[in-house]
C-alpha cells in the first residue's frame, strides 16, 4: 500500500510546486520543489521494499480514501498559494464588428477538485507495473471580467462570466518495480467541460452581445484549460525526474543528483 500512496503524494507534491511557480510574486520556490521532493525522499526509498503480495492486495475503496485525503489538502494549497481566485491577464479582442478591452479579470473556483468516479488499479506481473488511473473533476469554474466593446457609433460596458461546467481531467499514473521508478502513462483532458456566458451592464444590445458571445465562448474556454494545465500537467515530468533519482542514487550510490 505504501507504493499507492508514493504516487497519490506524488501528484499533489507536483501540483502544489507548479502552483507557487505560476504565482509571480512569490519568493522561493525552488526552496519550496527542495523541500518537496526532500519531504517525499523517505517515502520513495520504500518503494524497493515492495512485496508482489502488497502490490496485489489492494482496493478500490482504498485507493479511493487515499485520494479523496489528498485533494482536500491540495484545495487548501490552491488557497494558500493566491490561486483561488486567480487573476487574470487583460484582453483586447476582436469581435468583428468592433473591439472588446477585458480588465480586472479572475479565475474562482480552482480549490473545488474532486475525484470522478473511481481509482482503478492494475498490476501486470509480467512487467512487473503497477498502474493507478483516475480522473479529476472541476463542477463549476467561473471566469469573470469587465469588459469595454466599441462599435461604431456604440460603447457598452459590465462584466462578463463564463461558466466551464464538468471539466476533467485523467490521470494514469505507475509504479515501475523493475526500476523502481514513477511513471507517467497518460495525462490528459478527459472532457474539457462546458461553457456558458453570461453578460451584465447598461445598454445591451443582443447583436453586440451576441458578437461577444461568440468570440468570448472561445477564448474563455482556452484560459481556463490553459490555468488548469499550468497547474495539473505541466509540472509533472520535471518533479518525478528528480524522485526517480533519489531512488537511483539509493540504488546506486554512485549516482549524481542533478537538482
Amino acid at each position: 500500500m505504501k507504493s499507492l500512496y508514493v504516487v497519490s503524494l506524488f501528484l499533489c507534491a507536483a501540483l502544489a510546486y507548479k502552483l507557487v511557480q505560476i504565482e509571480p510574486d512569490f519568493v522561493g520556490s525552488t526552496q519550496l520543489k527542495l523541500a518537496i521532493i526532500d519531504e517525499l525522499k523517505d517515502v520513495v526509498l520504500k518503494l524497493p521494499e515492495m512485496s508482489l503480495d502488497t502490490l496485489q492486495d489492494t482496493d478500490t475503496a482504498t485507493l479511493n480514501e487515499l485520494i479523496d485525503e489528498i485533494l482536500p489538502r491540495f484545495n487548501a494549497i490552491i488557497v494558500e498559494a493566491g490561486m483561488d481566485p486567480a487573476i487574470m491577464p487583460d484582453e483586447t479582442i476582436d469581435v468583428k464588428i468592433g473591439s472588446s478591452h477585458l480588465t480586472e479579470g479572475s479565475l474562482s473556483n480552482l480549490a473545488t477538485i474532486q475525484r470522478y468516479e473511481d481509482v482503478t488499479v492494475s498490476y501486470d506481473q509480467d512487467a512487473n507495473k503497477m498502474d493507478i488511473e483516475f480522473i479529476l473533476n472541476w463542477e463549476d469554474l467561473l471566469l469573470t471580467y469587465k469588459y469595454h466593446t466599441k462599435v461604431p457609433l456604440i460603447s457598452i460596458s459590465g462584466h462578463v462570466i463564463g461558466e466551464v461546467k464538468h471539466l476533467k481531467v485523467h490521470i494514469k499514473l505507475g509504479v515501475d518495480f523493475n526500476t523502481y521508478h514513477l511513471v507517467v502513462d497518460a495525462l490528459d483532458f478527459k472532457h474539457t467541460g462546458s461553457i456558458k456566458l453570461k453578460f451584465t451592464g447598461n445598454g445591451l444590445v443582443d447583436w453586440i452581445t451576441n458578437a461577444m458571445s461568440a468570440v468570448f465562448s472561445t477564448i474563455f474556454h482556452n484560459l481556463i484549460l490553459k490555468i488548469i494545465k499550468n497547474v495539473t500537467m505541466d509540472p509533472v515530468e520535471e518533479i518525478i525526474a528528480a524522485l526517480n533519482e533519489i531512488i537511483d542514487k539509493a540504488l546506486n550510490p554512485t549516482t549524481t543528483l542533478s537538482w
